[in-house]
């Protein structure tokens, strides 16, 4: 689909409505941004996922224990020992998405999810370090994803300088970065990685 300017502002102004949700999650992730307490990361953890329809108690077992047991006595301790802000350290000062940088942190938080739940959570790995670090990281979830493919089909992954990493997630990265340089030059100002994926919703809503 062409991309043009009447586009992309119907479909920034669409998204507006959910600005003053977004931002109550931006706030507390800006005033808590350590995982130090167990009831912080257990707050951030539970609204972030129930908002964005990605929750970590959509896990393998979940017969086993109570949602609440299951925040208290495996979410929070579970992020608490993997020393969750040494590695946002390298994210921390960021003022745009960079690829080298945050793709291998969203890997290992993304094995943290897989051992707390047994399951794969890229998308929620993706929204949580969003809202703790909205300037430098993209949404991913399987409408953004399918609207980059659209936009950029057949988008070959530039060979990672480093070990670790979800191919899925580096490569709707890559393509992000790409299209998110075309919508500032199309729009003539700087576009934040939330704009980005308003316009990626849209898309995909549209094909």
């Amino acid at each position: 689909m062409p991309l043009n300017v009447r586009f992309v502002k119907s479909a920034l102004k669409r998204q507006s409505a959910w600005d003053l949700g977004n931002q109550t999650l931006y706030d507390l992730c800006r005033k808590h941004p350590d995982h130090r307490s167990v009831d912080v990361i257990v707050a951030k953890m539970w609204l972030i996922g129930r908002s964005y329809a990605s929750s970590i108690e959509r896990r393998r077992d979940s017969r086993s224990t109570k949602n609440d047991d299951f925040y208290l006595d495996t979410v929070g301790p579970t992020m608490k020992r993997a020393g969750v802000d040494k590695w946002f350290d390298a994210i921390r000062e960021l003022r745009r998405p960079d690829l080298s940088v945050v793709v291998p942190v969203h890997k290992r938080l993304t094995d943290v999810f897989r051992e707390i739940s047994g399951l794969e959570m890229r998308s929620l790995a993706s929204k949580y370090l969003h809202f703790h670090f909205p300037k430098a990281v993209y949404i991913y979830d399987e409408r953004a994803g399918r609207a980059i493919r659209l936009i950029k089909p057949g988008l070959r992954l530039r060979a990672p300088a480093y070990d670790r990493y979800d191919t899925t997630y580096a490569r709707f990265v890559q393509g992000c970065e790409s299209f998110h340089e075309e919508i500032e030059q199309l729009l003539g100002r700087a576009v934040t990685p939330r704009e980005v994926d308003n316009v990626l919703l849209r898309v995909a809503d549209r094909n």
